[in-house]
């Protein structure tokens, strides 16, 4: 008699709300909203950070090179799309249908390269203070008020989504590399039913798969903000 176990896979498409560009824009989810009259002429970090929020024909040339700077580092932190969309459309969809003895050469070569896009954020969240630092101190603002406003950019950065997103998806990443060295490697032990889910001749081989899913699903909860 044969034994068989049932596996299934619970997965979400990760998708991080944009907190941040809210938060910087000065704008709640609902209402966006946007200063027309002058700013004070700016003196401290939250200051300089403020001037997104006004009306550019309000700003002087140099509020509006200050302001075009740190508008510029928002729309460079449009953390909803990659790497989430190599992830969400390359790499769940197949591991979702993956059959045993497929060639999973296409997959492998999806999970790299999102990671390497998650390698790339991380790289830009850990150079952003210094960057923006220099840009900033380049535009005339002294050279302590542009470190302080280029560390409070990069900490509101981190906080809006507690930046768990690279790391996540790199954990991501490597609980699919595990579910398809686990498939791959005992193809003979596992068929996919209709309904999607996976039969396993093999309790110890479902284990392994579960585990696998459990610390992929960790990884999209914490992506999701959960």
């Amino acid at each position: 008699m044969t034994v068989s176990f049932t596996g299934g896979l619970i997965v979400g498409n990760p998708w991080l709300p944009n907190y941040l560009v809210d938060r910087m824009n000065g704008r709640s989810r609902e209402v966006a909203t946007v200063k027309v009259k002058p700013p004070p002429q700016p003196s401290t970090a939250v200051e300089y950070l403020n001037l997104m929020n006004y009306d550019e024909k309000t700003l002087t040339p140099a509020e509006r090179s200050v302001a075009a700077i740190l508008n510029d580092a928002v729309a460079h932190l449009d953390i909803r799309k990659p790497p989430f969309q190599v992830f969400s459309e390359s790499v769940l969809p197949k591991i979702e249908t993956v059959q045993p003895g497929e060639d999973l050469t296409k997959i492998r070569a999806a999970v790299q390269q999102c990671q390497d896009v998650a390698d790339s954020a991380v790289r830009y969240y850990q150079d952003l203070s210094a960057q923006l630092t220099t840009k900033l101190t380049g535009a005339g603002v002294p050279p302590s008020t542009a470190q302080e406003t280029a560390q409070t950019f990069a900490q509101w950065a981190q906080e809006a989504g507690k930046v768990p997103w690279p790391k996540e998806v790199n954990k991501a990443c490597a609980s699919i590399t595990t579910l398809l060295d686990v498939l791959s490697e005992n193809s003979s032990q596992w068929t996919r039913q209709s309904d999607g889910r996976l039969l396993f001749t093999s309790q110890q081989l479902l284990d392994q798969y579960n585990a696998a899913t459990t610390d992929l699903n960790a990884a999209i909860k914490a992506i999701n903000g959960g």
